[in-house]
């Protein structure tokens, strides 16, 4: 059962072909081919890196299964720089590379005299870049070599550097690695002594900056449209929008800012994208986390906070999501908002799940964070993430003030223009998908929970104990769009067995990543949480769940596959009980 190759670019990791049925867009990618759809053992398998899998899988998510040419990359400095028994990650910015060689040395110790970085200047492919700026217009030399930096280090700690590319977001992209490709016989590596802070410069030579000038401007846009305060957002500008080449840079890149402007504690509350928790808790401060985001736990932060104050201790951060990931959920914000103000901490929002379409945090979050990649790109084929700084924050003239000090813009050039490109529609390609998503849980939640059905609940903002959290941050009507609640649900279902049937049935896409063009269906806990399920499960993420990313398909066409699907399932339980 070979797995479908994709674009070098593709974000979701394998695709079902177009089916005109379903009303598919066609993407317009070179290397599409027709496979056989991916099953709920082979998606277990893939992450479990079960031979029969890994044998015939040609792409992954690009954090976790690293993309085919940025193998040639890192194949390329092997062999001209390898000891027996390396591998290596290549990196745009020195500082990155120094905490990848750190992370490993700290989770593979017994590697510490083996971890080696080397600074190499390569020559990228001067056409693909012309090539890539027929959507701007706007031109860029690139004669000139640029410096990278390769960690060299044992295969047996593979384990730990790629834990840091994946929870760092800030390797090479794809579109990076493919413009060094043509010229990998003429590497110049530069002696070890020139391993100095030097990169910014080059670093900044990789970009586009009409592009991200453009990219800038337009979530501003965003950002005031239909805002529930015009008066604050309107103190917006593009210089309060800092671009990085990932979602998880941008979240790295927050978490550095904090710990370097107040080393102390950090809270996450409610149950978020899982790296995001990992991350804060790796490269946090005694990361406190109240997974259920209720009221109770409301209750129980507010308790902690006035304990520690009285022992003279504060928490630097809070980190929540709008909504969550998988869940649905939302936190009250607007009470994270009064403590915040009382105790003095710094709250960060991530609203890649509302996003800019949909919901306003600049009236709670001091730092909203935005993966790029999802709803904004809207087509699964480039990544990026932003940090916008709030000017109505108390803490905004020295947040910025640090982050001005050390950021380097990162998000390469060609990917900032398919970025810049994809979201000239993202407002159309939100409401397309709000619809959908709403279609389709209007269909299937009044079924939940029936004694016929094997669907036991279905997750959206609108269905959650929480709604009138997410309903207090939505944006009010503006010409031509109405917010919704996005194009992320989950579906829990009452055994393993009976979402496998429904996942199995499903004639949709089948992958991690959300916000894509195209449909996705992903068994969340089978391959997020592989090795963590009981503890998943202790906060409410069952075995049984299946997070649904709609896309731009056909809304009645979906339902009808939806439904058809959950026909299936429920045939299947009602067959056993028969046989029982």
């Amino acid at each position: 059962m070979p797995f479908l190759t994709l674009t070098p670019h593709e974000v979701v990791s394998k695709q079902l072909p177009p089916t005109p049925r379903l009303g598919y867009p066609v993407p317009s990618h070179r290397h599409a081919v027709s496979v056989q759809l991916p099953t709920w053992d082979d998606m277990r398998g893939m992450v479990a890196q079960e031979p029969r899998v890994s044998r015939v899988q040609q792409i992954g998510y690009p954090r976790s299964f690293l993309n085919q040419d940025i193998v040639k990359v890192n194949n390329a400095c092997l062999a001209l720089h390898r000891h027996e028994g390396e591998k290596c990650l290549v990196f745009p910015a020195l500082d990155h590379a120094a905490s990848c060689e750190a992370a490993i040395i700290d989770k593979a110790p017994e590697a510490t005299e083996r971890v080696r970085i080397r600074a190499a200047d390569f020559l990228l492919d001067d056409s693909l870049m012309k090539n890539a700026t027929t959507t701007t217009g706007f031109q860029v030399s690139n004669n000139a070599p640029r410096r990278f930096y390769i960690v060299f280090y044992p295969a047996e700690a593979n384990v730990a550097a790629m834990g840091f590319w994946r929870l760092s977001g800030t390797g090479i992209s794809s579109r990076l690695a493919q413009s060094m490709l043509k010229h990998l016989d003429n590497i110049h590596w530069v002696s070890g002594s020139v391993l100095l802070r030097t990169d910014a410069g080059i670093s900044r030579s990789l970009t586009d900056p009409q592009s991200d000038d453009t990219i800038r401007s337009r979530i501003v846009e965003l950002l005031q449209r239909g805002s529930i305060s015009a008066a604050q957002s309107a103190k917006f500008g593009p210089s309060d929008v800092f671009l990085y080449p990932t979602g998880m840079a941008a979240i790295y890149a927050t978490n550095a800012l904090l710990q370097s402007w107040q080393a102390s504690q950090t809270v996450v509350f409610g149950f978020p994208y899982e790296l995001t928790l990992k991350l804060v808790q790796q490269y946090g401060v005694n990361a406190k986390f109240y997974g259920f985001g209720t009221p109770t736990e409301l209750d129980e932060f507010e308790s902690y906070l006035d304990a520690e104050l009285r022992e003279g201790r504060t928490i630097q951060s809070v980190w929540c999501e709008c909504a969550s990931n998988p869940l649905l959920r939302t936190v009250d914000l607007e009470r994270i908002r009064h403590l915040a103000d009382m105790y003095g901490f710094v709250i960060v929002v991530d609203e890649t799940i509302g996003s800019f379409a949909n919901v306003d945090v600049a009236g709670v979050a001091d730092i909203i964070v935005t993966s790029l990649t999802k709803s904004f790109s809207g087509r699964a084929n480039v990544m990026g993430g932003s940090v916008v700084l709030n000017p109505s924050s108390p803490w905004y003239a020295p947040l910025k003030k640090s982050l001005e000090k050390t950021y380097v813009n990162e998000l390469f050039g060609a990917d900032s223009r398919v970025l810049e490109y994809n979201s000239r529609d993202f407002l159309s390609v939100a409401a397309t998908m709000n619809r959908n998503a709403q279609h389709i849980v209007s269909l299937l939640s009044p079924i939940a929970g029936t004694s016929s059905s094997t669907l036991s609940r279905v997750y959206y903002p609108s269905t959650c104990w929480s709604r009138t959290n997410y309903e207090a941050r939505m944006r009010k009507v503006s010409p031509g769009f109405t917010s919704g609640y996005g194009g992320l649900f989950t579906l829990e279902f009452d055994s393993v067995e009976a979402a496998s049937t429904f996942f199995d049935t499903l004639n949709v896409h089948k992958g991690p990543s959300l916000g894509a063009h195209v449909t996705l269906a992903q068994p969340y806990v089978q391959t997020v949480f592989s090795r963590e399920k009981e503890w998943a499960a202790s906060y409410g993420l069952k075995a049984s769940i299946v997070r649904i990313s709609v896309g731009l398909e056909n809304e009645n066409a979906l339902g009808h596959e939806f439904m058809r699907a959950l026909r299936v399932a429920d045939q299947s339980k009602a067959g056993s009980e028969s046989d029982a």
